[in-house]
């Protein structure tokens, strides 16, 4: 079974006022994180690019030759416009994709491999991550799903799918992924731990 992973990272961190891919967190960038993250499970992984692009490739360098990058040109349209142009870019044997955001600092391998796990035994096509009360990325979509998400426009992202497939979805705990990088108390939050 092959299991692409797809990278979200085209914002252009408004609220925070600096690039959020390039916030450092143990001494990596968020990018170089969950970049390192991906290729630990997935041999093909696509980063989506927009906002900052000049400053962010860079830091990808050291994953050249493992990683496909993916400029969006419309990144200020909206993440449903990454999301189809990911998926545009996926390899046609693909068995699915495992969509993920740059500024979830604590997304780890074993989380990825746990969702990757019950996608194959479950049996589900959609494995979505459970942060107590709510649903929400990281999430797995089997590619039954690729020409909807190829068909995502402007502001919208997988929440859609949360409501139109509620019969169709597994969830994982993941507590820690509430925590993402949006506001400078964020930021601060995160050099806090």
């Amino acid at each position: 079974m092959k299991i692409s992973v797809l990278i979200l990272a085209a914002g252009s961190s408004s609220r925070l006022g600096q690039p959020k891919q390039l916030v450092e967190f143990e001494g990596r960038t968020l990018i170089e994180r969950i970049t390192h993250t991906a290729l630990s499970v997935s041999e093909e992984v696509l980063v989506v690019l927009g906002a900052n692009i000049e400053l962010i490739k860079p830091k990808l360098s050291a994953f050249s030759d493992r990683i496909n990058v993916i400029e969006n040109g419309d990144w200020e349209g909206g993440m449903g416009t990454s999301i189809s142009l990911g998926i545009g870019n996926l390899a046609s044997k693909s068995d699915g994709v495992i969509i993920l955001l740059a500024d979830q600092p604590f997304i780890s391998q074993v989380l990825l491999q746990t969702m990757m796990q019950t996608f194959a035994e479950k049996k589900y096509p959609i494995v979505a991550c459970d942060y107590g009360n709510q649903l929400g990325v990281p999430i797995l979509f089997d590619k039954s799903f690729f020409p909807e998400l190829k068909d995502l426009k402007g502001e919208q992202g997988a929440k859609s799918f949360f409501k139109n497939y509620s019969k169709k979805i597994i969830s994982i705990d993941f507590k820690d992924g509430l925590f993402d990088i949006d506001t400078p108390e964020d930021l601060s939050k995160l050099t806090s731990l």
